[in-house]
């Protein structure tokens, strides 16, 4: 038996309505996530970044930050005007700082033809400590500094707490730090970072 027509038209009016809401529906959502994300605008910034956001931004005295170089004298001289991954040694660089070392070195050179707009500062508090550090010595690509105390105090208040070894800070060419990682960071995420950052930037 063949169904009547009168039972074929609500079925497909349900269809017909269906297919209207669903276009609809198409039509509404980017508006309304675009309106969500642009009255949360940290809900963007806390899922694009593997670092973590300095907020409010922090500049560091650069006469301060390079006043006492420990080697590479002609290093220090290109240091200035670039992004620059900054490490703390507090007393001695250990395991953990070591491995940062090796990891920022192996970052950096993930970047290509963007190396040179990068560059890595050690700050130690005491030049026994890069003396006693085989992975500080034979990093040719490392510039190391004394440690300021006020360098020190402006680091612990970005983080929110004392740099420890390990951890790390990027820095951008006018001296605002930007983004902070953990001990134990993930290099790949780390330069995706930086990969980002040097793509939307124009200076350094």
């Amino acid at each position: 038996m063949k169904p009547s027509s009168s039972t074929k038209k609500p079925a497909s009016g349900l269809r017909n309505k269906v297919l209207i809401l669903m276009i609809g529906l198409s039509a509404i959502i980017p508006f309304g996530l675009a309106w969500t994300y642009a009255q949360h605008p940290e809900w963007i910034e806390k899922t694009s970044n593997y670092g973590m956001l300095i907020a409010p931004g922090l500049v560091l005295e650069r006469d301060e930050l390079f006043a006492v170089p420990l080697n590479d004298p002609q290093g220090f001289e290109q240091i200035r005007g670039r992004w620059i991954l900054l490490q703390v040694a507090r007393e001695t660089c250990a395991e953990a700082c070591s491995e940062s070392l090796h990891k920022t070195h192996q970052g950096w050179l993930m970047l290509n033809k963007e190396m040179p707009r990068v560059k890595r500062l050690l700050l130690v508090q005491s030049p026994k400590t890069m003396e006693a550090s085989p992975a500080i010595q034979q990093d040719d690509a490392l510039q190391v500094a004394l440690l300021k105390p006020s360098i020190l105090d402006a680091l612990t208040r970005a983080i929110g707490r004392p740099p420890e070894d390990g951890m790390l800070v990027l820095m951008d060419p006018q001296a605002n730090l930007v983004l902070w990682y953990e001990g134990g960071f993930d290099p790949y995420k780390m330069v995706r970072d930086l990969k980002h950052l040097l793509k939307a930037s124009q200076i350094g």
